[in-house]
């Protein structure tokens, strides 16, 4: 670097004077006595050329008078080479002080005197930095570059931070912003020491990021928010659809599924280069749900009960899906299941349905088959068949259950049969004595009585799930004919001694429920009118007879089978 410093030129201010005012005083006395003229005494001089020297080298100086046509007289300065109005001067170090002074004494034509001096550095030890003055944290190193003169030295760069010596070079990587004062020393072949400073600006690194959710259902807004550094910038939003810009925060709301790029540029307070930030933001959106056909009532689901649909898909997990708990008190009832994309008002959606049952809830169904009676059977020989009925009770209900396939209807219930009598007694005639003893005794009727016992009960159930109909039970119904009859005399001179008929007989019928039949089996005994009738005649012989009357013969039917109806 050239030192400053250029020289006045030194003149003979006091001269000067007293030349003007003899002058002046000359004028008025001419002005006075003579005719008016000019005397020129003005008298200048320039001394130019550089204002630094090295050891060794050859520098030009030269000068320049007014007004013109004079002559020039130059200082004794050791290795100065006078030549007219220029000179050669070729560098030396000199004894007390770092400077050549070189004088220079101009002669107008007139005779005048002027002078100029001019001082010139000697450089016996130079160095500089060539490089950037400002770096910014974050930025590649920068170089420097030390230049020594004379050439031929060493340099020792200070011990800065990030600073990175290797000779006349210098690698700096700017660590925390300020000013940085890097300093290097050279010195010399021959041992000059010189030294030189270099001051490097260090920006911090302009830099912005973006923070908040990277995924936002369609109709639902997310808030994102920009942070700057340097502190203290402006902020500028691109604004994609659905973007409502802030100053350092912004609202996105998501509108069409896809990906969306967000960008933010931040410019630093010091109006450094802006610099960029993009955040990506997936807009998902709902397709389908897919779920249960049915639940029973008083369930809760949850989200993963369903199935959903996304798009882009990937994000069923950030569904909303209600509601997820049911209860219903009908048999059943539809309700339909809504799938958000959020809980904004226009989230996307999508919906299906499904069936809440309540199998508690049962409806009477009507279901019958007809039981044959063939307990009455034997009654019909002596007209009674109308007194032994059979009681018939039917008690089905229909329900609903949620089967794997959907919602089913389901039924079970009973069949009851028991008997319904009339016990009598009941006469019954046409039943003549047999033998000899009808000459002696006389039987009006007979008298029946009834009696019965037994139930039947046969369990139906048809299970939706399983479309499975199991039908069970059965049981035996039990009648008792019994007769009690007395015989009197035909003619009153007979005394009857003992004169009863009696007999009594069972019926069965049975019913077995098979797989989808009741097998029935019924039997019965005969009935005979038994007993022995003793007559004590007029002359006192006492006479017995054995009596018996078939009133019902014995008879067994085969088997019949009844087919059970469907509970579907």
């Amino acid at each position: 670097m050239e030192k400053e410093g250029t020289q006045k030129t030194v003149k003979d201010s006091k001269q000067m004077n007293r030349l003007r005012t003899k002058t002046l005083l000359f004028s008025l006395i001419i002005l006075v006595f003579h005719p008016v003229f000019t005397y020129a005494w003005d008298c200048e001089v320039i001394l130019d050329g550089p204002n630094v020297i090295k050891e060794g080298q050859t520098i030009t100086l030269s000068t320049l008078g007014t007004p013109a046509g004079g002559s020039y007289s130059w200082s004794n300065t050791p290795n100065l080479v006078p030549n007219g109005s220029t000179a050669q001067l070729t560098g030396y170090k000199p004894l007390s002080s770092e400077y050549i002074y070189v004088t220079i004494t101009y002669t107008s034509p007139k005779g005048k005197k002027c002078h100029a001096r001019k001082a010139i550095w000697v450089c016996i030890c130079y160095v500089k930095i060539n490089g950037p003055e400002e770096f910014k944290i974050g930025d590649p190193p920068i170089i420097l570059t030390a230049e020594g003169d004379p050439s031929g030295g060493t340099y020792e760069w200070s011990n800065t931070p990030g600073l990175l010596a290797n000779g006349s070079t210098a690698e700096f990587t700017g660590q925390e912003p300020g000013d940085i004062t890097i300093e290097v020393t050279y010195t010399t072949p021959d041992g000059k020491i010189c030294t030189k400073t270099h001051t490097v600006t260090v920006l911090k690194e302009c830099s912005v990021s973006i923070s908040g959710p990277s995924v936002v259902g369609v109709g639902n807004h997310i808030t994102l928010t920009a942070s700057g550094s340097p502190e203290g910038g402006t902020y500028i939003w691109e604004k994609p659809p659905g973007l409502l810009p802030g100053t350092s925060s912004a609202m996105f709301t998501g509108q069409e599924p896809g990906d969306v790029a967000i960008e933010v540029v931040y410019t630093p307070p010091d109006g450094g280069e802006p610099c960029p930030a993009t955040h990506n933001v997936t807009v998902f959106g709902v397709e389908s749900i897919t779920g249960p056909s049915c639940v029973n009532s008083r369930t809760t689901l949850t989200r993963e009960d369903f199935s959903i649909v996304t798009n882009p898909s990937g994000f069923e997990d950030l569904v909303i899906v209600s509601p997820l708990s049911f209860s219903t008190l009908s048999q059943s009832a539809e309700v339909t299941i809504t799938a958000y994309s959020g809980t904004g008002a226009v989230s996307d959606e999508a919906t299906t349905t499904i069936t809440v049952v309540n199998s508690n809830i049962k409806s009477g169904k009507s279901i019958s088959f007809e039981i044959p009676n063939y307990v009455k059977k034997p009654l019909e020989v002596i007209d009674l068949a109308q007194k032994l009925t059979l009681k018939v009770s039917n008690d089905y209900n229909s329900f609903i259950e949620c089967c794997a396939v959907g919602a089913a209807t389901s039924t079970n219930g009973k069949t009851s049969v028991g008997l319904g009598i009339e016990a009598g007694p009941f006469t019954i005639i046409g039943f003549p004595l047999p033998g000899l003893v009808k000459k002696y005794v006389t039987l009006d009727a007979l008298n029946v009585t009834l009696s019965g016992s037994g139930n039947v009960e046969i369990k139906g159930k048809y299970e939706a799930c399983e479309d499975k109909t199991n039908w069970s039970g059965g049981g035996s119904l039990k009648g008792k004919i019994e007769t009690a009859s007395e015989v009197i005399a035909k003619i009153t001179k007979y005394i009857v001694i003992q004169g009863k008929l009696a007999g009594s007989t069972g019926v069965t019928e049975t019913l077995d429920v098979l797989i989808s039949e009741i097998k029935v089996t019924s039997n019965w005994d005969g009935l005979n009118a038994a007993g022995t009738i003793i007559i004590e005649m007029p002359f006192g012989d006492i006479k017995p007879y054995k009596v018996s009357i078939d009133v019902i013969k014995g008879k067994k039917l085969p088997v019949f089978y009844i087919s059970l109806p469907s509970l579907k």
